[in-house]
């Protein structure tokens, strides 16, 4: 009998960034990469939000089709060279999370 694949649940990428240097710096740095990985199959959208209290402090929120398309894009071999200016520039944390909720207005 053959082994059916099991369809890979989306996924949400949160990275949070405390920026060293100049916060526009930093967003130029970022739309950069972010045009990169735009360009990369699987990706559904993503958000750059600045702390209102901490101009240096950053989140971003991307989601992917799933947990493979985003280790692909990050194993492009691309991805390192893009990813260069922000390390210089950010100290970053990062974490992978399933969806389980999702409510968004359409509306908006």
């Amino acid at each position: 009998m053959a082994q059916q694949d099991t369809p890979q649940p989306p996924v949400t990428f949160v990275n949070r960034f405390t920026v060293s240097g100049s916060p526009q710096e930093f967003e130029s740095a970022f739309a950069r990469v972010a045009a990169f990985m735009k360009e990369q199959p699987g990706i559904v959208g993503y958000t750059l939000s600045q702390d209102v209290k901490d101009p240096q402090r950053y989140v971003n929120i991307a989601r992917w089709e799933n947990a493979g398309a985003l280790r692909a894009a990050v194993g492009h071999p691309d991805f390192r060279n893009h990813v260069e200016e922000m390390r210089q520039l950010a100290r970053s944390e990062s974490d992978l999370y399933a969806e389980r909720h999702r409510y968004l207005d359409p509306a908006v």
